[in-house]
């Protein structure tokens, strides 16, 4: 029953990470002039696709991330859930995953315990190499949201 429930639990992270795929933080390595909702894209040698998103059902935060590279390169992704108190940022967790020998990764997280009337927000960072020489660091970062 518990490996049921597991298996139900991360379908159900994996769905919500899907649906806000689309309402997501997200930034696309792009062509020289090309845009990106109406403004200019970030232009990345390594990194092709980067983003953030977060949803919050009761007291619990389902985050998302995912980094993609181009072939050759390897990408490194921390994911960070972040809490607003007095107008900065801080960090309440983070997750890490590699790109090791494909071209992406995503990681899927929940988080339980969050506090009412407080601010969250995913801060994702993308750390890419190309033969263990850093190429570059891009972020995503998904809209706010309160408990």
């Amino acid at each position: 029953m518990k490996r049921s429930m597991n298996s139900i639990v991360l379908l159900f992270i994996s769905v919500v990470f899907i649906i806000s795929s689309s309402g997501a933080g997200r930034v696309e390595a792009a062509g020289v002039g090309s845009s990106f909702l109406g403004q200019n894209a970030p232009q990345y040698t390594g990194t092709r696709l980067i983003q953030a998103s977060l949803n919050i059902f009761g007291g619990t935060a389902y985050c998302g991330s995912t980094l993609e590279v181009y072939p050759g390169y390897t990408g490194y992704l921390t994911m960070y859930l972040q809490s607003k108190s007095s107008g900065s940022w801080s960090n309440v967790t983070s997750w890490s995953g590699s790109t090791s020998s494909l071209n992406g990764v995503s990681l899927a997280k929940s988080y339980n315990n969050l506090i009412s009337g407080t601010t969250y927000r995913v801060h994702a960072i993308g750390t890419v190499y190309r033969n263990r020489i850093l190429v570059e660091q891009v972020t995503a970062t998904s809209p706010e949201r309160t408990r």
